[in-house]
């Protein structure tokens, strides 16, 4: 290191899948990086947690990250069409 500043950066990827080979995903980032970086930057890549969604908290996630929301995605809860569906 001798008199250089050095800093860790740290970048969240979120993946939203129904599968994902994590190892596959691991191995491509950990390409990317070596081929898009210099040479002199350390990077390391390692798969984190696996979160499971339920409809209603994909949604909300959805709508909060990519601001695509059930209304905008097509996939909304209508409670007035189900009840006249019943009826």
């Amino acid at each position: 290191f001798g008199e250089s500043n050095m800093k860790k950066f740290s970048f969240i990827v979120d993946i939203v899948a129904d599968e994902l080979d994590r190892d596959e995903v691991v191995t491509s980032i950990r390409s990317c990086l070596t081929d898009n970086l210099p040479g002199d930057v350390h990077a390391n890549v390692k798969a984190g947690e696996v979160k499971s969604f339920s409809e209603q908290g994909y949604k909300v996630w959805r709508a909060r990250v990519t601001g695509v929301t059930a209304e905008q995605a097509g996939d909304a809860h209508n409670a007035k069409v189900e009840a006249e569906a019943v009826a």
